[in-house]
């Protein structure tokens, strides 16, 4: 018996020099492409993943928070692999709204697991804000040595305010507000939010049947990446809750939704696996979005 315990004791401890030795074989590097960035102009950020070729890796799509950058759009480049090694790399077109002189950013790439994913970043690369005024301008003449103008025209004066009664005036119109809004304000933020809501819902449906359309048409997975990332951002507006900061898992243990998880799940399949079976789980996202709409809209009326 103790023979059989050392052994399989030696056993464990192989595959796991054999999991690291695996894991030490990924390589990810990223940066950016220009040195420097204007405010709101698209640039380019590279990141590349070498790895054995039995590993199974995800980048980042467009739910990822690539902050302090905003995402544009990616490009996939098609995997090469040789002995046993694969080199995987994804351009992204980014934008910056930040008024830091030095920006930096870091990605990182998941290696699959069987139950949990394992993250390797790349270094951190850093680009140049550009600045739009490159020196101050000076004045041409000092204030002191300013010209003085004169001018003795007869001026005629306009009318003097009476300043008593504009401020009698102001008055009664706010403790007419005032008295408006403690008898008819619940009602009157209930409208404008109900307006709200359904100007936002009448949006998304819009676009969204938009993007159904272009996957009907033709299956991409960036259409797909981008009807996903729309309704989790209009689910995240209309419940409050962080949609867009959840994986699909995290978003099932939030939910617990059979049918939202089903649908989550196939089109997870066809962003990162072989399907292309989307258009039929995403009208199931629309349809729990149209009920979730509806329960809020008929909350907000009789509450």
């Amino acid at each position: 018996m103790r023979r059989k315990g050392i052994y399989k004791t030696g056993l464990q401890f192989l595959l796991v020099l054999a999991m690291l030795q695996a894991n030490a074989q990924v390589k990810v590097n990223g940066g950016f492409i220009q040195d420097s960035v204007r405010i709101g102009d698209p640039i380019t950020y590279y990141l590349t993943a070498q790895y054995p070729t039995h590993l199974t890796i995800l980048f980042p799509d467009s739910t990822f928070t690539f902050s302090p950058f905003e995402f544009l759009k990616k490009n996939y480049m098609p995997t090469q692999s040789h002995l046993g090694i694969s080199y995987d790399s994804v351009v992204y077109q980014l934008a910056t709204f930040d008024v830091n002189a030095v920006q930096y950013l870091s990605l990182p790439v998941f290696v699959v697991a069987e139950k949990d994913c394992t993250r390797y970043v790349s270094q951190p690369d850093s680009v140049l804000l550009a600045a739009m005024v490159k020196t101050p301008i000076p004045d041409s003449i000092s204030a002191e040595n300013l010209p003085l103008l004169t001018n003795t025209a007869y001026q005629r004066v306009a009318f003097l305010l009476n300043y008593p009664v504009l401020l009698i005036g102001v008055g009664i119109l706010l403790i007419t507000a005032l008295v408006v809004w403690i008898a008819f304000g619940k009602k009157i933020r209930k409208y404008f939010r109900l307006k709200r809501l359904y100007r936002n819902h009448k949006t998304f449906i819009r676009l969204f049947s938009d993007k159904l359309m272009l996957l009907q048409a033709q299956f991409t997975t960036e259409q797909t990446e981008a009807a996903l990332s729309l309704w989790k951002k209009y689910l995240e507006q209309l419940e409050g809750k962080p949609f867009t900061k959840l994986t699909t898992r995290e978003t099932l243990m939030l939910e617990k939704d059979e049918q939202l998880g089903t649908s989550l799940q196939a089109i997870d399949r066809a962003i990162y696996g072989s399907s292309t079976t989307v258009t039929e789980p995403l009208a199931h996202l629309q349809q729990i979005a149209e009920r979730r709409f509806t329960h809020l809209i008929e909350t907000l009326k009789n509450g």
